[in-house]
């Protein structure tokens, strides 16, 4: 009896043993590896710089600077120059995107909403026509 009761307490602490041994070997999850790939990823706002053209009209945008507080300076063209009130860029999960409010007459508050697209080169969103008060699907392609 007492051999049994001996053997049972031997094997009780030697399962107890090979449990400690598996929770220190196997790593906890830590912040950066609960975040996936595509959160890490961070996009280089500089693409952005250049001249785009629309692709069904003859309106351009032109991005000059980009500031790090998620201003930036952008003109746009249609064909002539219309007064830019307000020219925003910001990136989330590698993600760039751009805002730019027109302020000018036929423009009051009219808007583009658009994402960079790097696979094809492109900025891709919404204009909102504040006239008429409807949204269109828009494109910009990269001016060479």
């Amino acid at each position: 009896m007492k051999i049994s009761l001996l053997i049972a307490i031997v094997l009780f602490m030697s399962a107890c043993n090979e449990q400690q041994e598996t929770e220190k070997t196997e790593p906890a999850n830590t912040p950066a590896e609960t975040i996936s790939p595509q959160q890490k990823t961070t996009a280089d706002k500089t693409v952005l710089i250049g001249d785009w053209m629309r692709t069904d009209a003859d309106y351009r945008i032109q991005v000059s600077e980009l500031l790090s507080d998620g201003w930036m300076k952008a003109g746009y063209f249609n064909p002539k120059s219309i007064n830019v009130g307000k020219a925003m860029w910001s990136s989330a999960d590698g993600v760039l995107k751009v805002f730019i409010e027109l302020r000018d007459e036929n423009y009051p508050g009219s808007s583009y909403t658009l994402t960079y697209l790097p696979e094809s080169d492109l900025l891709a969103g919404k204009y909102y026509q504040a006239v008429e008060g409807a949204t269109y699907d828009v494109e910009f392609t990269r001016k060479k």
